[in-house]
């Protein structure tokens, strides 16, 4: 794996855990709500799991969102952190 596939494993999985915890969703939650199993929703909030679009779709699903807000925060986290309003 490269650096730069390194660094957008973690940001990605940083865009994870923060929309859960923006909607108010615990771990256990979303993985309740998603069929997500506990260790995989762990791996890829800790950028340890490169997701299947399957994956990602079970949480946006769980969570009432588009998969592509995942995305969408993990490049405005790359980008300095700051969420646009």
């Amino acid at each position: 794996m490269t650096r730069q596939q390194r660094h957008d494993l973690i940001a990605l999985g940083e865009a994870v855990r923060e929309i859960r915890v923006q909607r108010r969703f615990s771990p256990s939650d979303l993985v309740r709500a998603s069929g997500v199993p506990p260790r995989r929703l762990a791996a890829l909030e800790n950028g340890r799991l490169d997701p299947s679009i399957e994956l990602l779709r079970k949480l946006a699903e769980g969570m009432g969102i588009s998969r592509v807000a995942f995305f969408r925060r993990a490049e405005e986290l790359e980008a300095g952190g700051a969420k646009e309003s």
